[in-house]
């Protein structure tokens, strides 16, 4: 027997992060956060999928300033991003890094 999970919605995501609305989309949008599974003209992100991802983040950039290797994912949580229909991707392999590159940039000097 499987465990039920509830899964996150946007209005989760923003409060887990401590940001809004609007910067979850532009995350979205720029391969910041993974990409939610649209369910009707809802989209969701499965818990698993979101805090591996959280976590990963996390614990990498600590890893990665203390000289250590990255964590490794649950193979559900290091699925491929995909876009979802009706949210906006970037347009460009290069908006795409100079994206990353910026939040990485942004992350640094928090």
């Amino acid at each position: 027997m499987t465990t039920a999970f509830k899964p996150l919605t946007k209005d989760d995501i923003a409060e887990v992060l401590g940001v809004s609305l609007r910067t979850i989309e532009n995350w979205v949008n720029d391969c910041t956060v993974p990409a939610p599974k649209r369910l009707g003209n809802r989209v969701y992100w499965h818990p698993t999928v979101f805090y591996g991802w959280l976590e990963q983040r996390l614990t990498t950039d600590e890893a990665a300033s203390h000289g250590e290797g990255a964590v490794a994912l649950s193979p559900l949580a290091a699925q491929a991003v995909k876009p979802v229909r009706g949210i906006r991707m970037a347009k460009t392999e290069s908006d795409r890094l100079r994206s990353s590159e910026r939040a990485k940039s942004e992350a640094l000097l928090a």
